[in-house]
């Protein structure tokens, strides 16, 4: 599959078997980016370098992924660009789906991350 446009994607998830995959299903797709094990690590990757999106895991020790999120704001507050992010979580989040939008998510992926649901989010953007 070839992408409109390749993207530099952020993957935060504290799973190294879920960061892996990612990255290999990122690739296959024609995109590229970095790693990071948890929302604080992602936030300062964040500060220094450039993204065009952010795949969140909702679930990791300390900072999670809504303080990641609460994170953001405070970025964008002082005046840092917005970045679209995606949720990564084991379950669907469509009950709970107003709560994440409203903390700043564009979108959620059910994990373990699959080539065609990745590829469709992206597609989105």
């Amino acid at each position: 599959m070839q992408p409109q446009r390749s993207l530099r994607v952020l993957v935060a998830d504290d799973d190294p078997t879920q960061l892996r995959m990612a990255a290999r299903l990122l690739r296959e797709l024609g995109h590229s980016g970095a790693l990071a094990n948890n929302g604080q690590i992602a936030l300062g990757m964040l500060d220094r370098l450039p993204f065009d999106l952010l795949l969140l895991d909702l679930s990791m020790p300390g900072h999670d992924g809504m303080a990641t999120l609460a994170g953001l704001r405070e970025r964008q507050a002082l005046g840092h660009a917005p970045i679209p992010v995606i949720l990564l979580s084991s379950k669907d989040l469509t009950a709970d789906w107003s709560c994440y939008r409203d903390a700043g998510a564009g979108g959620f992926l059910v994990k373990p991350l699959d080539l065609k649901a990745l590829d469709a989010a992206l597609q989105r953007l």
